[in-house]
């Protein structure tokens, strides 16, 4: 049975794999107090799309019709219990930020003729690989079939900044909406993506050709395959980062649970004074080995630099010698060497089947595979050009009487 991903799931593994398993592995039980920004994003969510079921069926509503959906929906809740996490704001402040944004767009695109809407908040569901081992879920604000034939995904947004085009243009969240489009509906030749930013009162678009889409398929396909390998071992390290503050997890959390038993905030069942003098002592003994391990480097590159040119391979001394190996050898290069042509060559691999070798080990594609000529003529072309030289010293010291 196919597993199911969403951009926000696979967003939460990105952003701290721990945050991950807490919330769809263990779903740990926790007070989830509902964010102004994510409110207010709903609140006007609820009114766009109110706006546009009664234009599709007939009815224009007034900009006064529509803020009143608008400020109904705040109504809701216990305004009380929406948690405003920046300083000097309150939850009025958001909801004028809405009123706002509501107002300029209703400015702008009245009286919404700009084609005719085929689905609003649309949830979408596709496969992501051809052998449907993961599925992905998605929700589509709008979708736009416009009058010159265009369909328009369009995407709502009420973030206080605009993010650059590049941004947009390498989207995961929209290439993923605009793979489902496709899937549910093939004969959608021309697609356009686009973001509203209700705030500025602007709008970013961009055209995704299938190459780049592939891209971003195969990208999220990676993903979703790091964190299954996670799921399997288990392996699920906090990533701290400045929104640790915001985490519904963050007394549950490994990375600060002995921070908060140190000052009495919660109760745990371990000696939190002495993990404190662990650490302490940890770090003046790492501090003395970093100044060590610095000589050390600098002696090693010394060493290299002076055996490479007097073309010696041994070098005595009274506590005993030094000897240097030096090997040369021919890979692919790895992320750290290019980004780019890593990329480049790991969809070449994913081509030929080899893909889950060449995340393994770059050197095995290269040892195993491209050096036996075992590759397909036309494959092996391809790689040939990514072929670089390296070398490898080891320094290894032998000591008299041991």
């Amino acid at each position: 049975m196919a597993r199911s991903f969403s951009n926000s799931k696979i967003g939460t593994y990105s952003t701290c794999p721990r945050q991950y398993k807490f919330q769809y592995i263990e779903r740990a039980a926790v007070e989830k107090p509902v964010g102004v920004e994510a409110f207010l994003g709903a609140a006007v969510h609820h009114a766009l799309e109110k706006l546009y079921i009664l234009k599709m069926n007939g009815k224009l509503q007034t900009r006064e019709e529509m803020l009143s959906n608008y400020n109904e929906y705040w109504e809701g809740p216990d305004k009380e219990t929406i948690k405003v996490t920046r300083e000097n704001l309150g939850v009025e402040d958001y909801i004028k930020v809405g009123t706002e944004a509501l107002t300029k767009y209703y400015d702008k695109y009245q009286p919404f003729d700009d084609g005719d809407t085929v689905a609003l908040e649309k949830n979408i569901s596709f496969p992501l690989d051809p052998n449907n081992r993961f599925t992905i879920n998605g929700k589509i604000d709008r979708i736009c079939l416009r009058n010159d034939g265009v369909v328009e995904i369009i995407d709502y947004k009420t973030k206080a900044f605009l993010p650059a085009q590049q941004a947009l243009d390498d989207d995961e969240q929209m290439a993923l909406y605009q793979l489902g489009v496709m899937h549910a509906w093939p004969d959608f030749k021309k697609i356009e993506l686009k973001q509203i930013f209700l705030r500025q009162g602007a709008e970013m678009k961009t055209v995704m050709d299938p190459e780049k889409l592939e891209e971003i398929r195969y990208r999220v396909f990676q993903k979703i395959l790091e964190i299954e390998r996670a799921t399997q071992d288990d392996n699920f390290p906090p990533r701290e980062s400045a929104i640790c503050d915001w985490c519904v997890y963050y007394e549950l959390c490994p990375a600060k649970r002995h921070g908060l038993a140190l000052d009495d905030e919660i109760e745990v069942e371990f000696d939190a004074r002495y993990g404190e003098k662990l650490a302490q002592d940890y770090l003046m003994v790492n501090e003395k080995k970093k100044k060590l391990e610095a000589e050390l480097k600098a002696l090693k590159e010394d060493i290299i630099k002076y055996t490479d040119e007097y073309d010696v391979t041994n070098l005595k001394a009274e506590r005993g010698s030094i000897t240097l190996h030096k090997q040369e050898f021919k890979t692919f290069p790895g992320v750290t060497d290019s980004d780019e042509e890593y990329l480049k060559i790991t969809m070449l691999a994913r081509d030929a089947g080899l893909d889950e070798c060449f995340k393994l080990d770059q050197n095995i594609l290269y040892k195993e595979f491209f050096a036996k000529e075992k590759l397909p003529s036309e494959l092996a072309d391809k790689l040939a050009k990514y072929v670089i030289s390296k070398k490898r010293y080891t320094v290894r010291p032998y000591y008299k009487g041991r």
